[in-house]
């Protein structure tokens, strides 16, 4: 019987190098995504009050949106901290 011959499985970082511009886009998209996150409560509660004729959904848009985007924003700005923390 033949042996063949065992060949050792190569190390892969835990994420691929990638370069500092696709990293600033996915930053920039995530943030992007915090800004949307706030803003679209207000707007999406303003077309509720002129389709059902109340006036109470825009200003419940406005109180809910920002703090969920900002809560949003800090995950962002942790997980991109602990990103940079695991590199050399």
């Amino acid at each position: 019987m033949v042996e063949l011959p065992h060949f050792e499985k190569p190390e892969y970082p835990k994420r691929p190098k990638r370069s500092s511009l696709s990293e600033a886009y996915d930053v920039m998209s995530r943030i992007l995504t915090c800004v949307l996150v706030m803003i679209a409560p207000g707007i999406g509660g303003a077309y509720l009050d002129s389709y059902y004729g109340t006036s109470f959904m825009m200003v419940i848009g406005w109180i809910i949106g920002p703090p969920l985007g900002f809560w949003q924003l800090l995950k962002v700005a942790n997980s991109v901290s602990q990103e940079n923390s695991e590199d050399p």
